[in-house]
């Protein structure tokens, strides 16, 4: 009977850590994942920037590139 108890104990306890490492698991990779996501918003809002300076650029100069970045840069962090 005894035997049992300590199988069963012993049991319970592999199932309890295979959870901690799968749930360890899941959270480092959600963790990449929102580092990811971060970084394509960066990537973004940059592109944008880019781009809002080169059309400013092609239509008013230095000064339309500086009004361009700006203008891209908050359409950037809007959408």
């Amino acid at each position: 009977m005894s035997y049992s108890l300590l199988s069963l104990g012993a049991d319970t306890r592999k199932r309890a850590l295979a959870g901690l490492k799968e749930s360890a698991a899941r959270e480092e990779e959600r963790d990449q994942v929102n580092k990811n996501i971060e970084q394509a918003e960066r990537q973004q809002t940059m592109t944008a920037a880019g781009t809002g300076a080169s059309i400013g650029m092609m239509a008013y100069g230095p000064v339309g590139a500086a009004v361009g970045a700006a203008a891209g840069f908050v359409i950037g962090e809007l959408f």
